[in-house]
């Protein structure tokens, strides 16, 4: 139940290109199938213009369509972008990285 509770929230993101749309193609599994996806980058309009990574999958053959979309976004436009709350992955810039002992297995570092 955990793993659908948040199925239907959306979150919005207001934000501003910093580059121009493109299309390129995504790897999708370990026998080299592949998607046309929208990338776009862009920063949050908010205190902090933290950069923000979109990509928008299409169907398998839809790369014209994903050239057509990338073309209509342009560096310095503003836009407005949903997602599935659980489809969103963070990325950090890490200053230090910690270790911590594993409770399994006693004596162990």
């Amino acid at each position: 139940m955990a793993t659908t509770l948040f199925t239907d929230h959306y979150v919005e993101y207001s934000a501003v290109l910093t580059s121009n749309g493109e299309a390129r193609s995504k790897l999708i599994d370990s026998q080299g199938h592949q998607v046309p996806v929208l990338i776009l980058d862009a920063e949050i309009e908010s205190g902090l213009h933290l950069p923000l990574h979109i990509e928008q999958t299409f169907p398998v053959g839809a790369m014209a369509q994903a050239q057509a979309a990338a073309r209509r976004y342009r560096k310095g436009q503003r836009i407005t972008v949903q997602t599935p709350a659980l489809a969103q992955r963070l990325s950090v810039v890490a200053t230090h990285i910690h270790t911590h002992p594993d409770p399994t297995e006693p004596g162990k570092p």
